[in-house]
């Protein structure tokens, strides 16, 4: 989950910026599980890490506490041509789940 105290105060409580960033976040990463399911499905482990990478730089900007952790060992597993557990992605793309609806709720 996002630590909104840490994010805020990284943007420097400027309330203009934050919005920024969750729409960003919104627009450009809302589809991302259904894109990740997809890419694993088709084994593409380079649209797979592309992706993942994405997701996991957005997601330490707002000071995502444990879908990061997660996205970082899935990663490294497809920068080095491994397919990640099933379970492992299915327990991150759940915490993105959550994120995503915390995101929805969050208000500047």
């Amino acid at each position: 989950m996002i630590n909104y105290t840490d994010f805020s105060t990284s943007m420097g409580d400027d309330s203009d910026m934050i919005e920024m960033i969750i729409e960003l976040y919104n627009e450009e990463h809302g589809d991302d599980i259904r894109v990740i399911q997809s890419q694993y499905a088709n084994q593409d482990l380079d649209g797979l890490f592309h992706t993942i990478h994405s997701l996991r730089g957005v997601l330490l900007t707002l000071c995502e506490e444990k879908a990061t952790l997660q996205l970082e060992i899935i990663e490294n597993l497809c920068k080095h041509g491994k397919k990640p557990d099933v379970q492992l992605l299915d327990e991150a793309l759940e915490e993105v789940a959550r994120v995503n609806q915390q995101v929805l709720t969050l208000t500047v």
